[in-house]
Parts: structure tokens; sequence; C-alpha cells
């Protein structure tokens, strides 16, 4: 029996059966279709999990010790307990600079100490307050959202996220009311500190919002960004002592590279010179492995149901062939041999698992369309599940594809000893039944 006949016959007897191929059918297209929504949500939340880090994933932060020759305490960073950080001075930022692949070096100067911010009649206590250059500004790929991206004497910045971090919060210092949008609102910066006797001072600097930045993920949507001679004047009240930066080191250094490929390099160039740095590709790495545990988890869950409607495929298999036992035997006595019997209840099989498995991705990939629909409506997503709340489905190119040809496999696997059986008939024997 030639390819062509065998595929004509198996189209035949299928469409002969049409009620007692759609059950089985039917629980491949469940199986499928689980598998490839499951797997699909969370591709969907590891792309979320990485869109969070935002441009980030192609920086990288070096934190530096300060040298004070007068006694000036090194500003807190994130290296292990003992552990000096090298002093990252105006000598060692140009061999930063001239590193292969690297594409710009912005300094910073975060406000050390402890720094309550203030708008209206609420306050956050403890916030990022970093002091920057204006011209560092667009490097750093920051885009106002509303307001200017501007950074005069007197101005700040904010961060996408600081708006609905002082919303949360729980009115402290009685002040004006304020409606929630702070471009153009005046925003108090209050830093304490303690004395050599105990007592403690504050020192209160209320600068004007001069625009709202567009989210850029990562920290950098909750920190407040005030011009950096501003931060450089609250760490020197707040230490007692000003410093030169130049010769006595910057405490916090952004890395840009130039493609995020460079970016491993340039981290491997930076601990080689002593330096005390972080970067995202580790988070990214240590998201990827997560996500693609939990997309094997998923998978596996959804892959039970496909394996449960395997039995269904193998007791119609089984069923067909009470059923046609004259029918393999007038086969047999026509000249078919068992190669072609078995060949025949396999095909029929595996194309019970195509059917189901074409009909499962269609019936996942419109599950996902709907999730991803309702996901973009923001309105529906607070009125169902509360604000905050965003649900994405990402379906991987190679998922469809290789769902279909996993039903195919189990449609075959489950027929396999159905058309062993039906192969080792005696025509004889078939014969006589009925």
């Amino acid at each position: 029996m030639n390819p062509r006949d065998l595929l004509a016959l198996i189209l035949s007897n299928l469409a002969r059966m049409k009620g007692r191929v759609l059950m089985p059918a039917l629980g491949v297209v469940v199986g499928t279709g689980a598998v490839v929504v499951l797997i699909s949500l969370g591709a969907g939340l590891q792309r979320q999990a990485l869109d969070s880090l935002g441009s980030g994933a192609q920086e990288v932060r070096i934190t530096g010790g300060i040298d004070m020759t007068v006694g000036l305490a090194p500003v807190q960073s994130s290296s292990a307990v003992g552990a000096q950080p090298r002093i990252v001075d105006a000598a060692l930022l140009a061999r930063v600079r001239a590193l292969p692949g690297v594409a710009r070096v912005v300094v910073s100067e975060p406000v050390a100490g402890p720094l309550d911010v203030v708008t209206g009649r609420m306050c956050v206590p403890s916030m990022r307050v970093v002091g920057l250059e204006p011209e560092d500004l667009p490097i750093l790929g920051f885009e106002a959202a509303s307001g200017e991206l501007s950074l005069g004497r007197g101005q700040a910045l904010i961060g996408s996220r600081v708006s609905e971090t002082l919303a949360r919060s729980v009115p402290q210092r009685p002040s004006d009311s304020s409606d929630g949008d702070l471009v153009g609102q005046v925003l108090t910066l209050y830093l304490s500190r303690r004395g050599e006797d105990g007592t403690s001072t504050e020192k209160a600097v209320r600068l004007e919002v001069a625009g709202q930045l567009a989210p850029r993920g990562s920290s950098y949507d909750f920190a407040i960004y005030v011009p950096r001679r501003e931060a450089l004047a609250l760490n020197a009240w707040f230490f007692g002592q000003r410093r030169d930066p130049d010769r006595q080191g910057h405490p916090e250094v952004l890395v840009r590279a130039e493609d995020v490929r460079h970016v491993a390099a340039i981290e491997a160039q930076l601990v080689a010179m002593g330096l005390n740095v972080f970067s995202a590709r580790e988070q990214a790495e240590s998201l990827g492995e997560y996500f693609n545990e939990l997309q094997a988890l998923l998978g596996g869950i959804a892959a039970i149901s496909l394996l449960v409607s395997a039995f269904s495929i193998a007791n119609t298999m089984l069923m067909a062939i009470v059923e046609r036992t004259r029918e393999i035997g007038l086969m047999k006595a026509v000249g078919a041999s068992n190669g072609d019997v078995m060949w025949l209840f396999l095909g029929e099989a595996g194309t019970i698992g195509l059917l189901g498995g074409v009909g499962g991705v269609l019936a996942g990939l419109g599950i996902n369309a709907l999730v991803n629909l309702v996901g973009g409506n923001a309105t529906l997503l607070e009125q169902m599940f509360g604000s905050g709340t965003v649900l994405r489905a990402s379906t991987p190119v190679w998922l469809p594809f290789f769902t279909v040809g996993f039903a195919i496999v189990v449609g075959i696997a489950s027929g396999a000893y159905p058309a062993r059986r039906a192969a080792r008939m005696s025509p004889i024997a078939a014969l006589k039944v009925g």
C-alpha cells in the first residue's frame, strides 16, 4: 500500500467515525490549549519582569568610597562589611571612559543622609534623592511625561511612580492640600543629622517640580532628581564638610554600554580594576532562569491534561479494532501486510492528535488574545481586580509548532498498542467474526 492510498484510507475511516473521533480530539484540544495558554502567561510574566528593568540592562553602576583627610565618614555603599570601596576620582573616571564598549559615563550624587520629602499634606520618609547635571538627563534616557525636562537652580524632577508613592503616604506635616499633580508644586526636602551632643538638627530645601519623568524601569521611577550642586550641598551639611569629588571620590558612577552585549565584558573589566559594581545583567539572568522553570512547571501541569486525552485516543482505537475486525481480515486477505495495518491505525491515531493539536493551538491563541485585550483595558482591570493589576500573555514563536508536534506524538503513542494488536490479527480468525 503506497502512502497516498494509506492517507486516503485514513481520512475515509476518520470521516466514517466522526462521533467517535470527536471526543478524543476535544480532549487533545483542551490539553494543547492549556499548554499554549499557561506557557504564554509564563512568558508574558517574564517579559514584564525584564521590561521593568528598562534600559538599566545596558548599564553598570559603580559605588565608590570617599577619601576625606579630616575624618569624613565614607558614604554607605552595597559593598560587603569591612570591604572599603575604591576611590573613584577623576583619574579613575578617565580610565573607565576609555574602556572598550563604554558609550557614556555619568556621575551622580545621591544624598547620603535620611531625607524626608513633603508636598501638600503628605510626607514620605527616606526617599531616594539623586543629584544630576542637567546635560546628563538625555544621556540617561530620561523623557518628560509632563512638565519640562529641566533641572535648573531650585528645580526637581520626579520619577514616574513618585506621585503614587506620595499618594499612599499618611499625613505627617500639616501644610496646604495637594491634588496629586506634583508638576509646578513645591517639594520640601528635610534632611536630619545628629550632633556629637546627641541633639538633632534639620535642614529644609524647597524645590519646584519642573516635570515628571516617563517610566524608565527599575529604581529610576521611584527617585527624585535635583541639581547636583544641591545634592553636594546637602551632603556637605550632613557630614559637616565639603569635598572635591574629582579628588576625593564620587559615591556613584553610572557606566552606559554601547550595546547590552558589552555589559558583561565591561563589568568584568571594572571588577578587575578593583571597583564595586552592580548591573541588571545578573538580575536579568536570574529572572530568566526563574521564569524558564516557571514555564516548564506550567507546561508540565497543562501537559497532564494532554496525556489524559491519550487514554481516550487509545480507547477509541481499541473500540475501532473490535468494530472493524472483519475489515482488517479483508485487508489482509487481499494482500495488506501487518505493516500496512499497523501504519493505518497509527496514522488514524496521529491524525486525531494533529486535529486536536491544531484546534487547541487556535483556541489557546484566541484565549491569549482575549487576555491581552482585557489586560490592555485599565478601566476594566480596575473594576475586576483593582488598580495595578496587569496580566499579559506572550506566545513564543516555537510554542504552536512544538504543541502540535507534541499532540501528534501523543496520538501516535496512544495508538501504538491498538495498532500492534490489529496488525497481529489472524486474517482467518478476523473473517470468521460476525
